[in-house]
């Protein structure tokens, strides 16, 4: 074995051991937690692919799944509306009544002042989304879980769901 090949053949697994370790970790899901309203039982929501803030397609495949007992739900979820991109510019003029003594705007000690944000921070805070989801029991019936939720900016959202028992939950992500 010559030099130039012994030397190459060290480096490439250091280098590539290297990479592996700044290479970034692929998520599976992005989950939350959903509990029985009257027993507690407390499950596991799991948003396949991550959370996607927009409305589902009828043609897309299951995107989320819940874990609850003894039941493993599939189905899908969709949120209506448009989350706002960030950085869009926009002016407004708002009105206050605290001052420091010092002039606190460029309007004085006026109470008016101006300022710039972005046009996105006018849309609705939150969204509505829903989630519907089938499962098969051990009786070899369907069991159907549906759920409404809001969702805020930040992807996270609360919620409440029903099964076709009659059972209530509370939805967590």
């Amino acid at each position: 074995m010559n030099r130039a090949s012994f030397l190459l053949s060290c480096l490439v697994p250091i280098s590539c051991a290297v990479l592996a370790s700044c290479a970034p970790t692929l998520i599976v899901g992005v989950g939350g937690r959903i509990v029985n309203v009257r027993t507690g039982q407390e499950g596991q929501i799991t948003f396949l692919g991550g959370f996607r803030d927009r409305a589902s397609l009828p043609t897309d495949p299951d995107n989320v799944t819940v874990a609850l007992g003894n039941l493993t739900y599939s189905g899908r979820y969709t949120v209506l509306g448009r989350n706002g991109a960030l950085g869009e510019l926009g002016l407004s003029l708002n009105v206050g009544t605290g001052f420091s003594g010092t002039a606190d705007s460029i309007f004085g000690n006026s109470g008016f002042y101006g300022s710039y944000r972005p046009f996105a921070s006018d849309q609705a805070l939150t969204r509505p989304g829903n989630l519907i989801a089938r499962a098969t029991t051990p009786d070899g019936s369907t069991a159907t879980l549906t759920c409404t939720f809001q969702t805020d900016r930040s992807l996270h959202g609360i919620g409440s769901c029903q099964d076709s028992a009659g059972g209530s939950y509370s939805l967590q992500f």
